[in-house]
């Protein structure tokens, strides 16, 4: 049977037909070993970068640890000064006492060490605890409000663990205890929308500028109060950068007559994160 053009063009045809599909084939295997390689490529950095995430998140939770157990030597320091204070005047019975509640208070601390975030109940009552020392410790000479926003369930709230300490012990004796009479001290928690409160701290004391002339009056010294404050920032910071969240701590004169100054304002806002009650 003679071989005619039609034949041969079928012929052609055929055959690259049957090469174009195992082309197909061929490029198909190598995009789909391609493409498996890819996935598990960014698999594998996903991982990496959840691994790092946590590490990141991990070394965040110890440093912040570290700044808080800063914080507990001189708080601790200052509560037994006032113990031996009251032993070197000879006022036994208030010794006994101080000791007592210093003794609860110091246990709560150490149960609250390795812990960033408490909830609001167990704050307040640390601050309670704290401000009841104080006040024996100055002979009732100051006085103080606790307030919660009844928006706010304690319980449910966590709030960082021993952040406001630092300056209600500021706010008693670099301002109220250089006043002779009418010290007034008071700590609001506020609701300010959801998921956003705010922590006020606000005493009628002698201002920031004055209080810097008392620094050598032996109450305290200068550089615990600005190692202190320096140590609430950097947390603050520190809460930002792990949770992604509003955290801010601004401090500032209560203005008064004639350009006087009639206290100070410390207003801690932040936001609530699920994360931070684990």
């Amino acid at each position: 049977m003679p071989v005619t053009i039609h034949t041969v063009m079928l012929i052609l045809a055929a055959a690259g037909t049957a090469i174009l599909f195992l082309l197909c084939l061929h490029y198909r295997s190598r995009y789909l070993l391609f493409k498996g390689s890819s996935e598990a490529m960014i698999r594998n950095s996903h991982q990496q970068e959840a691994s790092l995430l946590l590490l990141h998140k991990q070394l965040t939770e110890l440093k912040l640890v570290n700044l808080k157990s800063q914080v507990n030597p001189h708080f601790q320091f200052n509560c037994l000064n006032g113990i031996y204070t009251a032993l070197m005047t000879g006022e036994t019975a208030l010794a006994q006492e101080y000791i007592s509640r210093f003794a609860g208070l110091l246990r709560k601390v150490l149960m609250l060490a390795d812990k960033n975030f408490i909830p609001l109940q167990e704050e307040t009552d640390l601050l309670e605890l704290y401000l009841k020392l104080e006040q024996l410790r100055t002979n009732n000479g100051f006085e103080y409000t606790l307030y919660t926003d009844p928006q706010i369930s304690p319980s449910a709230l966590y709030v960082p663990c021993m952040l406001v300490q630092p300056f209600v012990e500021n706010a008693i004796w670099h301002g109220l205890m250089h006043k002779s009479t009418n010290r007034l001290l008071q700590i609001q928690w506020m609701q300010l929308a959801p998921n956003l409160y705010a922590c006020e701290v606000t005493d009628n004391g002698i201002g920031r500028v004055q209080a810097l002339q008392y620094h050598h009056d032996g109450l305290k010294s200068n550089n615990h109060h600005s190692r202190g404050m320096e140590i609430c920032m950097e947390r603050a910071t520190l809460y930002r950068t792990m949770y992604h969240k509003q955290f801010n701590i601004e401090i500032s004169d209560l203005p008064g007559a004639e350009n006087t100054v009639e206290g100070t304002r410390v207003y801690i806002t932040f936001e609530s994160d699920p994360a931070m009650s684990r």
